[in-house]
């Protein structure tokens, strides 16, 4: 038996014992969703994005700009599809095991795998509100049958014709309802699962903190290691494939 399937079952155990769990979630997951750039093959695209690129002070000023820099970034994103984790993820709720999913992702792929209750601390490319007169839209709803690479940026208000701006919390911007909600979430679970975060985001790193009991998945080494009750450096898909086959033949 090697050291991860150990590390496994002590997660597991830990997860059978928990009146409350949620997961915390962060650009390691959906890194094994991704595909590299042709000239860099060696880089995942969220190594690749510098969020200071994308200020709400940029938008403003020049949101045309932003757009064309940003296009590739959310051509990329759009087109990404749910992993392991997010399945896994979806079918211990589904179970009950789940009660809710934190993430740092903006990817909306939590929501496609089928999780329910997802707080999303960056927001969502998956919509958009019009800056000038406050409509909400669906990106799919403006997209429709079209391939996202026929799409043409900035996206407009169907409505008055302004720039869209993606529901993403860019720097500048407060932070959403979802934090104070994902933190109300760690405050109230006794188990929570940390898998690939990212740290960049000093406001994020303070929510697993809120959770006394930690089990930690991530192909690196993260700030949450010391004080978690398991640590496991592998790829996550990986991780939570085998947690799902433990639980099942714990059945």
């Amino acid at each position: 038996m090697g050291q991860v399937d150990e590390k496994v079952k002590m997660a597991v155990d830990l997860l059978e014992q928990s009146n409350y769990t949620v997961a915390f979630t962060g650009p390691g997951i959906f890194a094994e969703s991704d595909f590299p750039r042709e000239d860099h093959p060696e880089e995942s695209l969220w190594k690749m994005v510098d969020p200071d690129e994308f200020t709400i002070h940029r938008y403003k000023e020049d949101p045309e700009s932003f757009y064309e820099e940003g296009a590739p970034y959310f051509s990329m994103l759009y087109r990404l599809e749910p992993n392991n984790v997010h399945r896994v993820l979806a079918e211990l709720e589904k179970r009950g095991l789940l009660k809710a999913v934190i993430t740092q992702n903006i990817d909306g792929l939590h929501r496609k795998a089928g999780s329910k209750k997802v707080l999303k601390l960056h927001g969502t490319i998956r919509s958009a509100t019009c800056t000038h007169c406050e409509r909400k839209i669906n990106i799919e709803d403006i997209i429709g049958d079209r391939d996202i690479e026929d799409v043409s940026f900035p996206l407009l208000c169907p409505g008055c014709g302004k720039p869209l701006k993606p529901d993403v919390v860019l720097p500048g911007e407060p932070l959403p309802p979802a934090y104070y909600k994902a933190r109300d979430e760690g405050r109230q679970a006794d188990l929570m699962f940390v898998i690939g975060p990212e740290t960049r985001f000093e406001q994020d790193l303070e929510l697993p903190g809120e959770c006394k009991n930690i089990v930690v998945i991530a192909s690196e080494a993260a700030p949450f290691d010391r004080g978690a009750r398991v640590v496991i450096n592998e790829k996550p898909g990986k991780v939570m494939s085998l947690l799902l086959k433990e639980l099942d033949r714990r059945k």
